[in-house]
């Protein structure tokens, strides 16, 4: 996938010195480099988090396993919300892993009232043109008209806990559905990624 859509993957910089050798034609080597400065001290840990390989297995998961996907359009996905907790679980235990390694603390948890204390510039680019928009430090989560509203994400997020505290979900048709079983964590993997 990396070599299809490379602009989602690397920095602007090396597109750009790719794209004029590609003009002059003559070969060249380029270097990439992580989007941030020494300074943070986030970019201990970006050689993870900006791995061309890994992000390309996470991209390539979520096309073999959409959230959106039913049964009705072709075939079953065994285990689908299964396969998405574990995948998750395994990328965020592994990066909480390489935090601790690189002296930070693990990755904390997401409030929807509190900010996101770290910015991010990706400084890749859109097939065509233009930057993708970076998040600036000391992001507040707002309601995106048409999207979502953060009430309604609470509400989700409260819905979500409570069926795992009570062990059931409740269904379209108000039915329960046991999730302390073997099937469990299948049903709540496919209501977290949805």
């Amino acid at each position: 996938l990396y070599e299809v859509t490379p602009h989602l993957f690397t920095n602007s910089e090396v597109i750009e010195a790719a794209y004029r050798a590609k003009q002059t034609q003559k070969p060249g080597k380029f270097k990439s480099s992580f989007t941030g400065t020494k300074k943070n001290p986030e970019q201990r840990v970006a050689y993870f988090g900006e791995d061309i390989g890994m992000n390309t297995h996470h991209v390539t998961w979520h096309m073999e396993f959409p959230f959106w996907w039913q049964d009705k359009y072709s075939h079953h996905l065994d285990r689908k919300g299964e396969n998405f907790f574990w995948v998750h679980h395994q990328l965020t235990v592994r990066f909480d892993a390489e935090r601790l390694s690189n002296y930070l603390d693990p990755v904390d948890e997401l409030h929807w009232e509190k900010p996101i204390l770290q910015g991010f510039a990706p400084h890749t680019t859109y097939k065509y043109g233009g930057q993708f928009p970076s998040r600036p430090d000391n992001v507040r989560f707002e309601d995106v008209d048409g999207v979502a509203r953060i009430r309604d994400l609470l509400i989700v997020e409260s819905r979500i806990r409570d069926a795992i505290a009570h062990g059931y979900i409740v269904d379209r048709e108000g039915k329960h559905i046991d999730i302390m079983n073997e099937r469990g964590i299948d049903v709540v993997g496919d209501i977290i990624e949805s």
